[in-house]
This record gives C-alpha cells, structure tokens and sequence, in this order.
C-alpha cells in the first residue's frame, strides 16, 4: 500500500504541467456585431493573454473572464502597433499551466488570431 501511494504521489508531481486546446473558432469577438460580413484587409496575426497564479494552495486572478481578457489584450496589442481591426478571424485558444507542487504555479489563457476590421455597413 505504502508503495502504491508513493507511486501515485511521484506521478503526481512528473505530470503537474499541462497544455491544452481549447478549441478553434473561426471569429473570435468581444464586441456585439450583426452580421459577419467582413474583408480581409490584412492577416496581421495578434496575440493575448490572461494568467491566474497559484502561491502556496491560494489562487489569485479574474477566473470568470479569462477568455475575454485574453481577446481584449490581443485586440489592444494590434492596435498598439497600428493595426485596424476589431475582430479576430482564424483564432486559436490555447491554455498553458505549469506548478511548483505546494509553493507556485500560473495558468495561462493564450488568444491567437488574425486582426481584421469589419466592413462599415455591417456596424
């Protein structure tokens, strides 16, 4: 018994890191649209993220908008190099998360995507 609960405790600590797909979508947006009528104008590709960290057994961050946060701050990270755009098309979802065993670990969701601006007679 003694054996098999040290076997179950290594394995748990080898495999304490993860990654993970959420999915993949092909527009991804934060804003209300009608209509998806869009023109590619440029395939910019744009990248967000939103962490939560855990220090001990405490976790601390947003958990309940994580993947809006991740999809704003790739929206914003366009527009702060210049692209115009207000939708992701093309847009990969992924999670990240590696833990120290009882001392920190972080957990990562990444939005990937291609920055477009939606043509004006759609807004």
């Amino acid at each position: 018994m003694k054996k098999t609960l040290a076997l179950v405790a290594m394995g748990a600590l080898l495999f304490s890191g993860c990654t993970h797909r959420l999915g993949n979508m092909t527009v991804v947006s934060t804003n209300n649209i009608d209509g998806l009528k869009a023109e590619i104008k440029t395939e910019q590709r744009v990248e967000g993220e939103s962490c939560n960290h855990v220090a001990i057994i405490f976790p601390f961050g947003d958990f309940e908008n994580r993947l809006q946060i991740a999809t704003d701050n790739a929206l914003d990270n366009g527009h702060a190099v210049g692209i115009k755009g207000d939708t992701l098309v093309n847009a990969k979802i992924d999670v990240n998360a590696w833990y120290i065993p009882l001392i920190y670990g972080k957990n990562c969701m990444r939005v990937k995507g291609d920055m477009v601006q939606l043509s004006e007679s759609v807004k």
